[in-house]
Parts: C-alpha cells; structure tokens; sequence
C-alpha cells in the first residue's frame, strides 16, 4: 500500500515539473538592448565610444512645468540630432538635472540641425561648464508666452558655456522678454563667474530687436560676463542684450539680397543683388544685375515674349535666373488662352492688349515690364458669332452682330443684321405671344372652358359631418362665383383657395341637399367672358348599421375550436400531458425502490 502512495507521489512531482517547464517557455525575458544611435521623440541620440541606454544616458518625457516634452542628457559625449528637413519641435533640452549648484557630470555634447521653437528656454544647462559642439543649421527659438516676464531664451546655462564648431556649423539664437538675451549664464543659479566663450573660429552677429531675420543682423556684439551684449556698459538696464544671435564661421560665404533699381531703371525692371553674408565679400565691388525687357509690337498672331538681361558677375556667381510670367496689365490676373491668346497659364500673350512681364527673385523681389501688342485692323469682316452678338433676333427684327477685324478677330464698332425675324408664338391658343419681352396679342385667340380637374363624379353621404371640394384649371383671379342644380349658393357655404380654384363646401350646406345626383359649376371670367367649369356630384343616405343577424361567422367558431384544442403554453391540455407524465414516473420509482429493499 505504501509503495503505491510513493508512485503517486512521484508521478505528482514529475507532473508539476513538466507543466512549469511549458510555462517557461510561453515567458521571455525583456532585455533593452543597448546601440549607439537611438530616437528620443524628434531627436536622434548618437555616440561614437558606447552604446546610449535610457534612463542611463538620457530621459524622455513630458517636461515637469508645461504639456510639451523634454530631453534630459545624463552623460558626456552625445550627439542631439534632428532632420535637417523636419520642423521645428516644441521640445525642450535639459544638459543634466537641476541642481543648487552645477554639476560636473559631464561637459560635451554636440547639436545637430536643431530647430526648437518652444514657450520657454529651448535649451537649459545644468552642468558646470558646458562645451557646445555645432554641426549643421541649429535654430533655439524661444517663444515666451508672456512677453514681460523674465526668463525666456533660446540657451540658458547655470554654468558656463562654450560654444565651438565643427566645419560650417552655426547656431541662431532667439528669445522673447526683457532683461536676458538669446544665450545667457545665469550667475544667481550657477558659480559668480559664469562665462560665455565663443570659439575663435566663429564670428557672431546680433540684434537688439526679437527673432529677427537674418540678413538684418548687423551689429557685432560683445561677450560680457554671464550676457552676449552690444555695448559694455556697466548699466543693467541701457547695456543693450542681444536678443537675437547668429553665431557662424569666421570664412565668408555669400548671403545674397536683391533689390529693385531705382536709379537706373525708372521702371522698375531691374534687379541688383548685393551679398550681406558674414564677413569680407570678395565680390563687392561686382556688377551684379538683372533686367527684364519687352517691346510694344503689331500684331502678327504669333506670341510675344520678353526677355531677360543678365550681368557677366550674374551669370559667373550662378545667381538665380527666374522665369517670367505675364498679366493683363494693371492687374493680377495671368493671362491664358482666352483673355490674350497665351498657349499657357501666364505664358506670353498673342492677342492685341496692354500686358506686364513679371520676374521674381529671392523670396518676394519683383522686376516688372509693361508692353503693348496693336493690331492695325486693315479689313473688317461680317462674321456671325456669339462673340460678336450685338442684340439678338426679336419677333419683329433680325440678329444684330459686330464686324470683326479680319486679322485679330476685335471686335469693332460698325454693325450688320443676319437672319430674319423669329415671328410671333401664339402656339396652343396663347393670349399674347410667348417670347420674353413680346407682349403682342393674338387676333385668332378663343377663350378657353375651364374644366374641373379634381372633385368629378365625387360622393357625400348624409350625417358624415365631412366637407367637399372641387377643382378648377382656371385661375382664382378669374372666379365670379359657385352654383349647384343651376342655383347661385351663398358664399357662406362655401371657402374659396387657390390652387387654381379651389371651392370647398360645408358640411352643413351638404345636408341641406337631397339624396341623389346634383351638378357642380364654378363660374369664371375668362377674357370677359364668363365660363363655367361643370361636374357631377352625388349626396348618398347615411348607412344602415342596425342589422339583427346573430349566425356566428363560421371562420371564427373553427378558429376558435382550433385554439381551444392547442396544447402550447396558453392552452391547459398541456399542463395536463405533463403532470400525468410525471405521475406515472414517480409511480415506477417508487416501485423500484421498494424492489431493491
């Protein structure tokens, strides 16, 4: 007995060791691998010497003071990258964790075509002394939502920061409010000497004015403790913050401006293009133009184009050479294939009339040209066309149409007639003739009998209380009034609508009538004349109700019979079969019972 329980003790355990083996094999164990690029939102984190594990290196998550994100960099040596295609992000980038002090957790880290556009500081340094490697186009744009509150820049440090490049990195700094500009070192936070260091590599331009263009930057600014300044004076609230910085390499690299010539070409056909990129241009003293030319011509049917006039210094810089577009002039309406003739939208003109070539270079500079095409119109032509309908053909004259020019199709002023007259339309019986703007009178017209149209051959029976109505095609402006069996009946007994007419009578005018056949007729004017509009109507007796007939029908008694034989759930004989069915059930068991004792 005791070996058999320790085979099934056995055979228990060996059991449960292979169920938990399948359940093991169901589980997998979740491993973050660890890589050297990862995505964090709209960046992308990058390190050359190890492998970047969140949470260890970086976090990334809803930033604690707003309902935008933030990325918080832990350690050294990171690239923060975006798309140098993507828009800016609303995210915000934290170097390290807040601390009363600075920290010295670590003191590189290189941007990336960063473009943030946020609603507070785009960048925030909580390091000691933070070394910024540029890579690409960076844009930290601070948006305060409060204007007059202090503390919105593109880059704040509470240590010190030095900015660096790698070949034509740059970085565009803004910040809204007052007091701090773009990129400050907060001294109050951090150590007292929190500095800024520009990389000797790099030039930097300024404004005092918020996110403004780059090409208006023109004042060279100045590093001066923990601010980037225009001035150094002493005086917090006169020493002029920089707002707005570009901070770029030293080489220059042309940044081009086009503006209209207003000295040479009173017109306004001309362009000049001057560069105002950072540093010394080797090309200030080129001549640098483009102009647009057009002239009046005659009309040949061929399309006229202008033309454009570029310098040699133009051409050998590669500046852009735009396409011209036309309009009619004086407007902006691009010319096509109707208004003058032009085989495309905006493309040269053909037809005769006042036109304006147009280029535009850079983002909105505008070189405008305006030229006439005539036509000398030599022989006018008689061609009949809707495009030269002068008036149209009436019952009594012809179509009325302008000569043309033989040569441009113009339309000119001198006049011919085509066609006859369209006649008069009395067509089925009209009173006056039916052609808009033609009220002549038919001699042959003949009144037309009105006819009812609804009601005919109608019944009313006697004590109904319901009202009766009839129906005549003629107009109600026409009705003179209603008679039955040839009698004029009140107008109390009746109601007159529209629709042409409508004559409903009461009930009690109704009752008023024998039993049997009457006539209707609903008399109206028609040309003076009074017509009448007949129909036929009956008054019936009230039915008899009070019949004395109490055979049952006999398609109910044998639907009655069949539901009393039913044995569903509303019939009793159901209930019946069950419980004797049950009796006789109980009677077998009880027999069997007493069988087994």
């Amino acid at each position: 007995m005791q070996m058999k329980r320790k085979k099934k003790s056995l055979f228990a355990i060996l059991l449960a060791l292979v169920m938990m083996a399948g359940l093991m094999q169901g589980m997998t164990v979740e491993t973050k691998a660890a890589t050297n690029s990862v995505q964090a939102g709209p960046f992308t984190l990058s390190r050359d010497s190890k492998a970047i594990v969140e949470g260890v290196d970086y976090t990334y998550g809803k930033y604690e003071y707003g309902n935008w994100n933030t990325l918080t960099i832990l350690t050294d040596d990171i690239t923060i990258a975006m798309d140098e295609n993507a828009e800016p992000t609303s995210d915000v980038i934290k170097l390290g964790q807040y601390n009363s002090t600075p920290l010295d957790s670590f003191s590189k880290v290189t941007f990336s075509d960063l473009k943030i556009k946020s609603r507070y500081d785009s960048v925030l340094s909580y390091v000691n002394d933070i070394h910024i490697t540029l890579v690409g186009k960076n844009e930290l744009i601070s948006v305060n939502e409060n204007p007059a509150f202090y503390g919105s820049q593109g880059l704040l440090s509470y240590g010190s920061i030095t900015i660096e490049n790698s070949p034509n990195g740059s970085l565009y700094a803004s910040g809204e409010g007052y007091g701090w500009g773009a990129i400050f070192s907060s001294t109050a936070h951090g150590k007292p000497s929190a500095s800024i260091t520009i990389g000797d590599e790099m030039a930097m331009r300024s404004s005092t004015e918020e996110m403004v263009d780059v090409s208006e930057l023109t004042d060279i600014p100045q590093v001066w403790t923990s601010y980037i300044a225009l001035n150094n004076n002493e005086d917090y609230t006169t020493r002029g913050n920089a707002k707005t910085i570009l901070i770029s390499p030293k080489e220059h690299r042309h940044t081009w401006s086009y503006a209209v010539d207003e000295t040479e070409s009173k017109d306004g056909s001309r362009i000049l293009a001057t560069c105002s990129g950072l540093g010394d241009c080797n090309e200030k003293d080129a001549s640098l133009w483009l102009s647009l030319s057009a002239e009046n011509t005659d009309y040949d049917g061929t399309a006229k184009a202008a033309n454009i006039t570029i310098s040699e210094d133009w051409k050998r810089l590669n500046l852009p050479v735009p396409e011209i577009v036309y309009y009619l002039s004086g407007t902006d309406t691009k010319t096509n294939s109707d208004n003058s003739g032009a085989e495309a939208v905006g493309g040269a003109p053909k037809l005769p009339g006042s036109y304006k070539a147009q280029v535009t270079v850079g983002t909105d500079t505008k070189a405008t040209k305006e030229f006439t095409i005539t036509c000398k119109h030599g022989e006018w032509v008689e061609t009949v066309s809707d495009s030269y309908l002068k008036t149209a053909a009436t019952c009594t004259a012809p179509a009325v149409y302008y000569k043309s020019c033989k040569l441009c199709g113009a339309k000119g002023t001198e006049t011919f007639t085509s066609g006859n007259p369209l006649g008069h339309d009395f067509s089925n019986n009209a009173e006056t003739c039916r052609r808009e703007g033609c009220n002549e009178k038919n001699p042959d017209y003949k009144p037309a009998t009105p006819v009812i149209i609804e009601g005919a051959g109608g019944e009313w029976t006697k004590e109904s209380g319901s009202t009766l109505r009839f129906r005549s095609d003629a107009g109600i402006s026409s009705f003179v009034r209603v008679e039955v069996d040839g009698t004029v009946v009140d107008a109390k007994n009746y109601t007159v609508t529209e629709g042409s007419t409508i004559v409903t009578f009461t009930a009690e005018y109704l009752e008023s009538l024998a039993t049997g056949k009457h006539t209707v007729a609903i008399v109206s004017s028609i040309s003076g004349e009074e017509k009448k509009a007949t129909a036929e109507f009956t008054v019936a007796k009230k039915a008899d109700t009070t019949s004395g007939n109490s055979t049952p029908n006999t398609e109910q008694t044998t639907a009655q019979k069949t539901k009393a034989l039913k044995t569903g759930d509303e019939s009793p004989v159901g209930y019946l079969l069950v419980l004797l069915a049950l009796c006789g059930a109980a009677v077998v068991f009880t027999g069997k019972r007493g069988y087994l004792k």
